[in-house]
């Protein structure tokens, strides 16, 4: 699938970093258009479903699978009886476009299973919720092999305070490791003690983070009268949420989430407190939370 999207878009002439057709695929998959298992290298065209948005009155989300047919099958609904709001996400410089994000206004909770059959989607009342409550807690893989005398030249140690990894003289401490198996695909694992065992890069960071007693997570309240439940989650840079996480957080609103330069974080909007710290939780993590400036209304 990635030899096919990144086809696709030299085709259409954009000009691409290294790896953009690995972030679509993470991305359109955190919109719930695809699931994905990174693990055994499969992938599966997601159920259309609509969906309401956490704490978030009269505001739906149709996502899924997001072929040519259904698109024009949302525009006539669109034309017809639906109020639907199409809302583009953002593209770095360098990757590949994500599909526009579909929101459905509604009058009443009522009102959405019978328009999830018109539009011939699945329904469910909230799967930013229902994602949170299924998150995995953060465990090491299986036991594995550690790098073949072959490969050790290859061999790269992942660095938390530059969120790089680093060509390794030796790798017998404990820390993830990367590097490139025979048959040159990437091969990412943790060493504890004399084990070693397999992860994936974003579980593994969270695994040295939680080894390290490192924080990588915040949450930031609404400043909004009555919206002190539901804030900002932001996550460092160099701590990726795992695919599973990234998609309960990116489902409570919808779109792709936002990168603040400044902060060096990625941000995730209209997340509830409740959702933001079992996430938080399930990764080893101690949540931060940053409290509103009451005299200005700013959240700090």
């Amino acid at each position: 699938m990635r030899a096919g999207i990144l086809s696709t878009a030299r085709s259409r002439g954009l000009a691409l970093r290294g790896g953009a057709e690995g972030r679509w695929v993470r991305d359109v998959s955190a919109l719930g258009h695809l699931d994905v298992d990174w693990r055994r290298g499969q992938w599966s065209a997601a159920t259309p479903v609509l969906t309401r948005l956490p704490f978030s009155d009269g505001l739906a989300l149709i996502a899924g699978r997001r072929t040519a047919a259904f698109d024009r099958a949302v525009d006539a609904a669109a034309g017809e009886w639906a109020e639907i709001i199409r809302v583009e996400n953002e593209t770095a410089d360098g990757d590949i476009p994500v599909p526009d994000s579909l929101l459905f206004q509604y009058d009443t909770f009522e009102d959405l299973p019978e328009a999830a059959v018109m539009l011939e989607c699945a329904f469910t009342p909230c799967a930013a919720l229902q994602a949170f409550s299924l998150l995995p807690e953060l465990s090491e893989g299986s036991l594995a092999a550690p790098p073949a005398p072959g490969n050790a030249h290859t061999v790269e140690r992942y660095n938390p305070a530059q969120r790089q990894y680093e060509p390794a003289e030796s790798y017998n401490q404990d820390g993830l490791y990367r590097w490139r198996g025979a048959d040159w695909s990437r091969l990412v694992q943790v060493r504890r003690g004399a084990e070693w065992r397999s992860t994936e890069h974003e579980t593994g960071v969270y695994l040295e983070l939680a080894r390290l007693g490192a924080g990588a997570t915040w949450w930031q309240p609404e400043p909004g009268s009555g919206r002190s439940g539901v804030g900002r989650l932001a996550v460092a840079w160099g701590a990726p949420l795992p695919p599973l996480h990234a998609r309960a957080a990116v489902l409570c609103t919808g779109l792709q989430p936002r990168f603040d330069q400044l902060a060096e974080t990625v941000q995730y909007d209209n997340v509830p407190y409740a959702a933001a710290e079992q996430l938080a939780r399930s990764l080893q993590q101690t949540l931060e939370i940053e409290q509103p400036n009451l005299a200005s209304g700013k959240v700090k």
